[in-house]
C-alpha cells in the first residue's frame, strides 16, 4: 500500500519529486508534514535511495531535533576534535561551519525531524545564514521537517516551503482508496463505492485507509465495527495507534452522502429507462393527477411512485419481477431523500445492476 500512495498517486509522487529535486539542486527545505503522514519511513526511504543515485558522494541522515543549539550541535557532531578547537566566539556557527573545508557536513544531506515551534526559528536562522556565507565547496543540505502548516511560513530566502496538505487533496486520498479497493477481492462494481464511504468517513489518514479498503465488502455491512477493530488490534507503520475521533453519526452522514452521490444517479437512470420502456402506455394516460394532487402532463414527469399507482390501476402491465425492481428503486429513492440508509443487500442489488438501457 505504501508503494501505491508514493509512487502511484500522482501528487503524492510530485510531492516527492519537489523534496528530490531541490535538494539534489542544492537548496534546503523547509517540509512542513501532518502528524499521520503516509508511510514516512517510505517516503524518507525513497528520498534517501534517490539521492544516492543523484549524487553518490553525499549520504541521507535523518536526525531527531537535538535539544542544542542548530550550530553548536552540527560543529560537536560533524566536526573533528581538532577542527572544534579551531572555532573563536564571535563568530557564528553558521559562518564558520560554511567556510569549513574540513567536515563531513559537506558530505551529508541532514534531515531534522520533528522540530518544535520553538526551535525553527533557530534552524531557519541558521541554514539562511548558512547557505549565504558558504563559498568554493558543496555545501551540506538540510531538509527541515515541522508538524504544523503555519510554520512554513518561517521559511526565509533559499529555504524552499513544501506543505504536504497544500499539495495533496480529497481526490488524490480517493485515487489511492480506489486502486487499494482494486487489489481487494472485494466485487468490482462494489470498489468505487467501497472508495468512496473510506475516503469519506477516513479523510486524511490515508494509512487508515488503507487498513479500512482491506475489509473490502465487510466494511460496506460493519464501518464501524470495523474501524473499532482496526484501532484496538492494529497499528500504523510509525507504530503508533491509529486514533479515530467520528462517532456512528458522523458515520451515517458520511455514508448517506455516499450513497446520495452512487445510488441515486442509478435511481435516476432507472427512471428514465422505465418510462422509455413504457412510454406509449404512460402517454394514454396522460393527463392525470397524482394522489398528491400533482398534475402529470408528460412521461418525463412521472415519478416512481406514480409509476406504481398506475401499476395498481391496471393502467400498465408489467411482471412480477419487474415490479419487484420498481418497487426497489421506489423504496430506495423514499429512503435516501428521508435521509434513511440502504441496507447492504439493497445497495449490492442496484450497484450490480449499474446503469439501465432498453436492450439490457
Amino acid at each position: 500500500m505504501d508503494q501505491i500512495w508514493w509512487n502511484h498517486i500522482i501528487k503524492a509522487h510530485s510531492f516527492l519529486e519537489e523534496i528530490i529535486s531541490e535538494t539534489v539542486e542544492g537548496g534546503s527545505v523547509l517540509l512542513s508534514l501532518p502528524d499521520t503522514i503516509p508511510w514516512r519511513n517510505t517516503l524518507i526511504n525513497i528520498v534517501s535511495e534517490r539521492l544516492r543515485v543523484e549524487n553518490s558522494k553525499n549520504k541521507l541522515e535523518v536526525i531527531e531535533c537535538p535539544d542544542m543549539n542548530p550550530g553548536e550541535y552540527l560543529l560537536e557532531q560533524y566536526c573533528k576534535k581538532e577542527i572544534r578547537a579551531t572555532y573563536r566566539y564571535g563568530v557564528s556557527y553558521a559562518k564558520f561551519l560554511a567556510l569549513c573545508q574540513e567536515t563531513v557536513l559537506n558530505d551529508r544531506y541532514l534531515w531534522i525531524s520533528n522540530i518544535p515551534s520553538n526551535k525553527i526559528d533557530k534552524w531557519m536562522d541558521f541554514v539562511s545564514e548558512y547557505q549565504k556565507e558558504v563559498k568554493d565547496k558543496t555545501p551540506g543540505i538540510f531538509i527541515l521537517e515541522v508538524h504544523d502548516d503555519t510554520l512554513a511560513k518561517k521559511s526565509k530566502k533559499g529555504v524552499k516551503s513544501l506543505v504536504f496538505n497544500q499539495s495533496i487533496g480529497a481526490y488524490d486520498k480517493y485515487a489511492f482508496c480506489a486502486l487499494a479497493a482494486s487489489q481487494t477481492t472485494c466485487k468490482e462494481y462494489l470498489r468505487p463505492f467501497l472508495a468512496e464511504i473510506v475516503s469519506s468517513i477516513c479523510e486524511d489518514d490515508v494509512e487508515l485507509c488503507a487498513a479500512c479498503v482491506s475489509h473490502g465488502k465487510e466494511f460496506l455491512e460493519s464501518s464501524l465495527a470495523v474501524i473499532n477493530r482496526i484501532i484496538q488490534n492494529n497499528y500504523r507503520s510509525d507504530g503508533e495507534k491509529y486514533t479515530f475521533n467520528k462517532n456512528s453519526d458522523d458515520i451515517e452522514g458520511a455514508i448517506w452522502e455516499s450513497q446520495l452521490k452512487y445510488i441515486f444517479p442509478l435511481i435516476e437512470d432507472y427512471r428514465k429507462y422505465f418510462i422509455s420502456r413504457y412510454s406509449g402506455a404512460i402517454k394514454n394516460v396522460l393527463p392525470l393527477t397524482t394522489s398528491y394532487g400533482e398534475k402529470v402532463t408528460s412521461p418525463e414527469e412521472m415519478e416512481l411512485g406514480t409509476l406504481i399507482y398506475m401499476v395498481g390501476k391496471g393502467d400498465l402491465n408489467i411482471s412480477s419481477r419487474e415490479y419487484t425492481e420498481l418497487d426497489r428503486y421506489r423504496n430506495a429513492r423514499n429512503k435516501l431523500a428521508h435521509m434513511n440508509l440502504l441496507d447492504i443487500d439493497e445497495l449490492v442489488i442496484i450497484l450490480k445492476a449499474g446503469k439501465h438501457t432498453l436492450n439490457k
